[in-house]
């Protein structure tokens, strides 16, 4: 069954690598590199989720903990500065408070069951959309601060404490990486149909129902990046400080 599905799919990679090839843009072995990886990846997500789905709920948690430690490894060496570990412990907290926060609302409000087939894919959407996020947000804010330091000194000589002088670099780069996810909630339903929605549809689901997951989860999404974002830029603006 997977063979049928993968084999003629695979098309989409040979027509890729045969446009970059004819075009001279040198991508064609990073296009198979990424391509096997992610099959590879899927397909050990598949078989890892297949088993965790029949298991306690307790290992669904590890597992959701294990993203985040990875999202937070990943962040940690996107960010070119001295302190990543703190970078990586920052980004831990962030996304495990975002992950806490979403998980809360989500059984509460009663969108979801608490089971494992619906706490994986929807946390999981958190976990690497914020991921995301602060990679983006950190990595503007550091830019900027070594290319605009002089006016952050400026702010501290006028008398503003490190917070004050830090908003506005901030403020911006929060700004900048949520602008992606602003943009992919804005054109939602008209521009294009996302993928949980994509998903329950070929599964055969009420279209309304599937309408209304998706709104859940793109206002999830954006709130839990804004979030991470905020609470990441909070926890690294003095490191950030002393590096330039």
């Amino acid at each position: 069954m997977i063979l049928t599905t993968i084999i003629p799919a695979f098309m989409f990679v040979i027509i890729s690598i045969i446009i970059a090839y004819k075009e001279e843009l040198k991508l064609e072995k990073k296009i198979l590199v990424v391509c096997i990886s992610a099959l590879i990846q899927l397909l050990i997500l598949g078989f890892v989720i297949n088993i965790i789905f029949n298991l306690e709920l307790f290992f669904t948690f590890l597992m959701i903990f294990v993203m985040i430690m990875i999202a937070s490894y990943m962040i940690k060496n996107e960010i070119n500065i001295g302190e990543r570990n703190f970078i990586f412990l920052s980004s831990c907290f962030s996304l495990l408070f975002t992950s806490t926060v979403s998980l809360l609302i989500l059984i509460y409000s009663g969108v979801v069951e608490l089971k494992p087939q619906y706490i994986i894919p929807l946390i999981g959407m958190v976990i690497g959309n914020s991921m995301n996020s602060i990679n983006l947000c950190l990595d503007r804010l550091l830019n900027d601060l070594k290319s605009n330091k002089d006016i952050l000194w400026g702010y501290l000589a006028l008398g503003a404490n490190d917070y004050q002088a830090m908003k506005p670099f901030i403020r911006e780069a929060i700004r900048s990486a949520l602008i992606p996810q602003m943009n992919r909630t804005k054109t939602v339903g008209i521009i294009f149909i996302p993928g949980a929605m994509v998903g329950m549809l070929l599964s055969g689901a009420n279209p309304i129902r599937a309408a209304e997951i998706q709104i859940v989860i793109m206002w999830m999404v954006l709130s839990g990046a804004l979030i991470s974002t905020l609470i990441a830029c909070h926890l690294v603006y003095k490191k950030f400080m002393k590096c330039v």
